[in-house]
């Protein structure tokens, strides 16, 4: 509903603003620019007290604790850091690798490292491995104030901050540890350093960071050059960078991409060494790097476009209309600073989002976490569009605002009582580890043989996190199962995997105890188990069996 209300209310302020502009026109009066700036540069500092307040609520509020799950992937790269904090490897025994393999498909490898760091430096918990994504939250918040404010003004600075900070994709995000959630925030570090770089060692710096930001998510490879490329085109062609100092750029950024080249190759089966002294490259039973494909412009593109921007707790619906507005004025504005040679954050913004949209569309984007880059540049353009219709009408601003407030305050709502604390059952839990790390502790189970039934998309990643089970262990007892095409795995130390009910009667309930972990769905399995003999216990959505001597 309160969508709908800032929808009706977007298009009476564009009329409000329409009208506003004619009689100015008409009576040949000229807009003041003055009272909002000269507020803005006045108590920045004060505003920013304002939004460390909506920062605080947003993202730092019961940090680690909400959301109360941790996501498959989330799972699997913690599993990884821990690993490779303990022994040195990740749970395929690869030592240090700079691309993980997870699942089997790959993950990028800089936010396990972080959370080897913070894991090193505060100990193993959900805020040591969630960590390294809310710092680079608040670190791109910073960085794209000082971008627009040194550009343009503190006004659209101010604002723009406020959008990021207020957005859901972004609150949402800084709380959970992904590798793609790291793109967004080392990007804009990169615009940032782009932008200030004068002397060659800065643009040494900023080839550096754009080197690092290779490692933060995959879908970087294609978006990056792309966008280096049509900005060093618009660079020289305004003549603002000499060919040194690209050299100098360019230096640091492939001696970072020389490795994951090298990835590539290895995965092609064009080569076919994986050490490169303590690093290692793995080859990845499902290489995804095929997906990627220019045809995908024209056959998921439309799919593609309607999940970044219309797939729930991304951004405000009341932000597609104003993107496309302010889309079209800073693309004019790039389209005046082309022509006369000058350079401007406008085109800047623009040779970003256009390059990165375009980019990511060659591959099918099913979920808003491949396109979770586009989150910080596409507010740029709304912050364009809020200001062009609010034609520095304090009350019309501050209607635009108390919406957002609104918005944000409802999207908090949501998020505190139930998207935090429910997830989405399939990719998400929140009690397995705890289950398993209870019988690991208990003295009459840990040494038991456990069998796990559970409505998971990968349930032993849970038990291998709550049972640390260590990688040499988990190599040496790994079993897999081919069902219908996809390849599961049936045991992994003493804990064996049942996906259909039936198989519960495979298990000889008379040769030992077991202790069963099973879902509270699969009712048949529950009276099967009470059937012979076990009892079960509930804990949350799951229950847990034993003997009913034990």
């Amino acid at each position: 509903m309160i969508e709908l209300i800032s929808m009706i209310v977007l298009i009476i302020l564009i009329i409000i603003s329409l009208i506003k502009q004619y009689l100015n026109e008409k009576n040949n009066k000229e807009i003041n620019e003055n009272k909002i700036d000269t507020f803005c540069d006045k108590h920045y500092k004060k505003i920013w007290l304002v939004f460390v307040v909506i920062l605080f609520i947003t993202v730092i509020f019961k940090f680690g604790e909400i959301p109360t799950y941790i996501g498959v992937d989330e799972a699997g790269m913690v599993y990884d850091a821990l690993n490779l904090a303990e022994y040195g490897t990740d749970r395929y025994m690869n030592s240090y690798p700079l691309y993980l393999t997870n699942f089997g498909s790959g993950q990028s490898s800089l936010c396990a490292y972080l959370v080897v760091l913070c894991i090193k430096l505060f100990g193993a918990n959900m805020i040591s491995y969630r960590l390294p994504t809310l710092l680079i939250y608040l670190m791109s918040v910073i960085v794209s104030y000082l971008l627009v404010s040194k550009s343009k003004n503190k006004k659209t600075a101010l604002l723009f901050t406020f959008l990021i900070i207020t957005c859901p994709w972004n609150i949402a995000n800084a709380r959970m540890a992904l590798d793609c959630n790291l793109y967004a925030g080392f990007f804009m570090l990169d615009l940032y350093l782009l932008n200030k770089a004068k002397r060659s060692y800065q643009y040494f710096i900023a080839g550096i960071a754009i080197g690092v930001t290779l490692y933060t998510y995959c879908l970087s490879w294609i978006t990056i050059p792309f966008f280096l490329l049509v900005w060093a085109i618009y660079m020289f062609y305004i003549k603002k960078i000499k060919f040194r100092n690209l050299v100098i750029l360019g230096i640091p950024i492939a001696i970072f991409a020389l490795p994951l080249i090298y990835f590539l190759l290895l995965n092609y089966g064009i080569v076919e060494q994986t050490q490169i002294g303590i690093f290692t490259l793995p080859i990845l039973r499902d290489f995804r790097a095929e997906q990627i494909n220019i045809v995908n412009w024209f056959k998921t593109g439309l799919g593609s476009l309607k999940t970044i921007f219309f797939a729930d707790e991304t951004i405000y619906v009341l932000y597609v209309p104003l993107f496309i507005i302010g889309y079209i004025i800073e693309f004019k504005q790039a389209l005046k600073e082309i022509k006369n040679k000058e350079y401007g954050i406008s085109t800047v913004m623009v040779i970003a989002f256009t390059t990165l949209i375009l980019s990511l569309l060659t591959t099918n984007i099913p979920t808003p976490n491949k396109a979770n880059v586009l989150y910080i540049p596409l507010l740029y353009f709304v912050t364009s569009a809020i200001l062009f219709i609010s034609k520095n009408s304090r009350i019309i601003l501050l209607i635009f605002i108390l919406m957002i407030i609104a918005l944000c305050v409802d999207y908090e709502y949501y998020y505190y009582t139930y998207r935090g604390t429910i997830g989405e059952n399939w990719y998400e839990d929140s009690s397995l580890i705890e289950i398993t790390e209870k019988i690991e502790q208990d003295e009459r189970t840990k040494d038991m043989e456990k069998y796990v039934q559970v409505f998971k998309c990968s349930p032993n990643i849970y038990n291998l996190l709550g049972a640390k089970i260590s990688p040499e262990e988990y190599m040496s007892t790994v079993e897999t199962k081919d069902y219908d095409g996809v390849e599961r795995i049936t045991k992994n130390a003493d804990y064996n995997y049942i996906y259909y009910s039936m198989e519960i009667e495979e298990v000889d309930l008379g040769k030992q105890d077991y202790v069963f972990i099973v879902s509270s769905i699969y009712e048949s399995t529950r009276e099967y188990l009470e059937e012979n003999g076990y009892k079960g216990y509930q804990y949350g959505d799951y229950y847990i069996f034993l003997k009913k001597n034990n």
